[in-house]
């Protein structure tokens, strides 16, 4: 090989490299890969990362390398063989794993190829020195105190490059503290302002998949969860999709709890959790449900609908229960469907889950679901419902159930009765309140007994 075909040989790989690491440059990388697979056709390849600079087959490159030079060093990659007309796929494994963010752990570059079979290219990597402390608290002191400094691109370029110091040194504490400091910045700069788009595109270059899969396992261990979960809001849509991808594999409780607190944080890319609703498995369809009900996603009733069918009832009463706390207008319709459902537990959990003035409209769908219930339970719960609810038409149903007589197809039950007290006790409204003064005086003694607790405490109650 020539020296010029080394030198070119060299500055191929150093493009390929870089264009691997941006996502979107789909066709220059494919034009520059082409051209380099052209390159190895006759020779044999050998780089050797020399105290920072390139040997290739025993020359020293000394241009046009300079990002290669970063990314063999980032990685401790020693040396790199790749055998004369090596299969392309070997090559794309390579490149790959260079352009990627070193792994925390034991996932390093060798051990990734083996595990993708790659025989025909080598790398060894060199011995690790022990780690040196980060200096990075003049920088970040810097961005804290005025995150839209003029000099801000130079503080968050030096941050990253300090964020890949600390993946390839296994340095996590220092990764994550650096992660969560630039994430509380960025919160204090608006959005469409220069100084934002300068957070970007740096962050972009830092936030790759596995730096992202490798601090969202973090998200698992109590000492890093708080940073952990700033660092991955950073990640924006990128750290949404791998939270969701190690909730849908989580083997414990524990785990689903720590991810699911993770992804009920993020603040963008939770359009994907509606996603997860259409998910073939029964239980990543539950914990999408419970989710998107915890974060109040409208955008998610269409989606928790279409699963009001699904043959598994815990599906069915997750579902139920999202739509309840989402409780918009365009969940109405999909709650009366749920108010029918087969299943006692699940209309019976649509019950609990309202109230409010968001469910306003869900009063008198409830008093027609009161007229169809058999369930006692069921039917409590719909008296309480309508109590949370407080609206003029509920307290009216509610007067109508506490009087002796006045139950479902005026059936006279003790126990409804009762629970038409408590539920005007939770309404408080006048109405509610001159009601449980006339049943204080109630021929039942447990609904008299039920109204003068009610009314006692109403009564100690401040008025809001």
């Amino acid at each position: 090989m020539t020296r010029l075909d080394a030198d070119s040989i060299a500055a191929r790989l150093a493009r390929c490299v870089e264009l691997f690491r941006h996502e979107d440059a789909k066709q220059p990388q494919k034009a520059e890969f082409r051209a380099l697979m052209g390159l190895l056709r006759e020779t044999t390849f050998t780089l050797q990362d020399d105290g920072g600079r390139l040997v290739v087959n025993g020359s020293i490159v000394k241009e046009g390398v300079g990002g290669l030079v970063q990314r063999v060093g980032l990685h401790n990659v020693r040396e790199i063989v790749i055998a004369r007309d090596p299969p392309p796929g070997q090559v794309f494994e390579l490149l790959k794993a260079l352009a990627d963010q070193p792994a925390l752990g034991t996932d390093d570059i060798p051990t990734r190829l083996r595990h993708a079979g790659v025989d025909r290219v080598t790398v060894t990597l060199g011995e690790l020195a022990p780690a040196a402390p980060l200096e990075a608290p003049d920088r970040l002191r810097a961005l804290a105190q005025n995150p839209q400094a003029v000099s801000v691109g130079e503080s968050v370029d030096a941050l990253v490059h300090q964020v890949e110091t600390a993946l390839s040194a296994n340095q996590v504490e220092q990764l994550l503290s650096l992660l969560a400091e630039v994430a509380r910045s960025l919160e204090r700069v608006p959005h469409g302002s220069k100084a934002r788009r300068q957070y970007g595109v740096a962050l972009k270059r830092v936030y790759t998949k596995a730096l992202v899969a490798q601090v969202a396992r973090l998200v698992n261990e109590p000492q890093y969860h708080g940073d952990a979960i700033l660092a991955l809001q950073g990640a924006g849509a990128g750290g949404v999709k791998v939270l969701i991808d190690l909730l849908v594999a989580a083997p414990t409780r524990n785990e689903r709890r720590a991810l699911f607190d993770a992804l009920s944080q993020m603040k963008e890319g939770t359009d994907q959790l509606v996603h997860m609703l259409d998910h073939r498995k029964w239980f990543v369809i539950r914990n999408g449900a419970e989710l998107v009900g915890e974060l109040g996603l409208e955008e998610a009733v269409p989606a928790l609908a279409r699963q009001l069918e699904h043959e598994d009832e815990r599906v069915r009463k997750a579902v139920a229960i999202a739509l309840a706390k989402i409780g918009s207008g365009s969940a109405g319709e999909p709650l009366r469907r749920a108010l029918r459902d087969k299943s006692a537990e699940v209309r019976k959990q649509v019950a609990l889950g309202i109230g409010g003035r968001k469910s306003f409209a869900l009063a008198m769908p409830l008093v027609v679901a009161l007229e169809e219930e058999k369930d006692e339970a069921v039917e409590r719960e719909l008296i309480l419902a309508l109590g949370r609810i407080a609206s003029p038409d509920a307290v009216q149903a509610l007067i109508k159930f506490s009087q002796p007589g006045g139950g479902v197809f005026g059936r006279p039950s003790s126990a409804l009765r009762l629970a038409a007290v408590e539920a005007l006790r939770l309404a408080g409204t006048p109405p509610a309140v001159g009601t449980l003064e006339g049943l204080a005086d109630d021929g039942d003694r447990q609904v008299r007994s039920a109204a003068q607790a009610a009314l006692l405490e109403l009564k100690g109650k401040p008025r809001a």
